[in-house]
């Protein structure tokens, strides 16, 4: 188990900032879907698909990513990360901006160019690089973790920077294969950037919080040279026009191992903590391996299908779990901070206790079979939009009942007055 370093961590209002964004974008993307209907769902190339899917890619998944990496570096990982609050201030800032110009520019381009969004968006997982990687680069210790993350932040760069030029591309200022460069953008996003971050922390969060053994290195190392032998060759092809054949096979099968060995590590620890942490991750890694199927099927309407449950709730079911854990461990550092030394704080899991997790992944649950449904009869994608915000919507109360706890607490004792 890694050793925490709590006083290393920045302010609890600079990672807490990313966390309660999520949520709100989690509401707009449910909105979107539920205002557009099945127009969402029949298409990859439709103006509302691509909406949604920047709403959940960088609003929902990004902003917690970011914004757990924030806290999860210097407290657990032993890295310094640069620039402190104005900094992060920042990156939060270009990121949410960003996305909110992207999502408004695929949902009404005749109003709005996607360049701007494109422009922000990268310039914020630059600002990231530049205040995180030497930061990795200098740190002992855990170097496999390290080297995970940094890759996958990479990754992240890379991503936004090809969206920056099918952005550009789409407001008519550059000449590029729109469908390869696409497919590479995508590629580097979700298999680079997300799966990449949570393969490597995963390394430290399964053992600490679920109890279970820590994947063999040479099988964690394989599957990262599967990625970024992947990522490299279809970068290639795409900034030739091509796109590469075997590119959906190739991804689905590292996502399924992605899955699988999620759910291996789960299914074999010896005393594995029936937490509702654990029940979020086995659901995630389970619809993964469900959306790596329906990729490897092959078919344009499986591709699809596989996009929205693998990113609409296999990933997000992952990132969500550890955002409320993440979510509470602030909130007790900043009651702590707070009340000072000599008072007895409740435990972590009194400010968010397990019954609104569960009831947290319950709604998430009722949502992903609210989306499946409408995948098969897309006449219900209103209805599958106002389950993903009712979702969302209950995430976003749970993150504010801490601060209700907190502050109750605080009353109570008369600390910090």
């Amino acid at each position: 188990m890694a050793k925490l370093a709590i006083s290393q961590g920045p302010a609890p209002a600079v990672p807490r900032r990313f966390l309660r964004s999520a949520p709100v974008w989690g509401l707009v993307a449910g909105g979107l879907l539920a205002i557009d209907g099945d127009a969402a769902l029949v298409s990859r190339w439709s103006g509302s698909t691509l909406a949604l899917v920047h709403a959940l890619t960088l609003g929902v998944l990004g902003n917690v990513m970011i914004g757990s990496l924030l806290q999860f570096l210097p407290v657990a990982a032993g890295v310094p990360v640069r620039g402190g609050h104005r900094a992060a201030l920042a990156v939060h800032g270009l990121l949410n901006i960003g996305a909110l110009l992207l999502v408004a520019a695929f949902r009404w381009p005749m109003r709005l160019s996607p360049q701007w969004g494109g422009l922000l968006a990268a310039t914020a997982f630059v600002v990231l690089a530049v205040l995180v990687l030497p930061g990795l680069r200098a740190a002992a210790g855990q170097r496999f973790l390290r080297r995970g993350i940094g890759g996958a932040i990479a990754a992240g760069v890379v991503a936004a920077t090809l969206g920056l030029l099918l952005a550009l591309a789409l407001s008519g200022r550059a000449t590029l294969p729109l469908a390869p460069l696409t497919d590479a953008h995508a590629s580097w996003g979700l298999l680079g950037w997300v799966l990449g971050l949570l393969a490597a922390v995963a390394r430290v969060v399964m053992p600490m919080f679920q109890g279970t053994a820590v994947l063999p290195a040479r099988a964690q190392v394989a599957w990262l040279a599967g990625v970024l032998v992947l990522l490299l060759v279809a970068l290639g092809l795409a900034l030739r026009g091509i796109a590469l054949p075997g590119l959906r096979i190739s991804g689905g099968l590292l996502v399924l191992a992605f899955g699988l060995a999620g759910l291996w590590l789960q299914g074999s620890a010896e005393a594995l903590r029936r937490t509702p942490l654990t029940a979020f991750w086995t659901a995630g890694f389970a619809v993964l391996v469900l959306a790596a199927g329906l990729l490897l099927t092959g078919g344009e309407m499986n591709g699809l299908r596989a996009g929205a449950l693998g990113l609409g709730v296999g990933l997000t079911l992952l990132v969500t779990g550890m955002h409320l854990e993440i979510a509470a461990f602030l909130g007790w550092i900043d009651l702590q901070r707070r009340c000072g030394r000599g008072v007895h704080l409740p435990g972590v899991q009194l400010l968010l206790p397990a019954r609104d997790k569960s009831g947290v992944l319950a709604l998430h649950l009722l949502a992903a079979l609210a989306l499946g449904s409408a995948l098969r009869r897309p006449t219900l994608a209103a209805v599958a939009g106002c389950a993903v915000a009712l979702a969302h919507a209950a995430t976003l109360a749970a993150l504010f009942g801490i601060d209700w706890r907190a502050r109750r607490f605080q009353a109570g004792s008369g600390a910090g007055r």
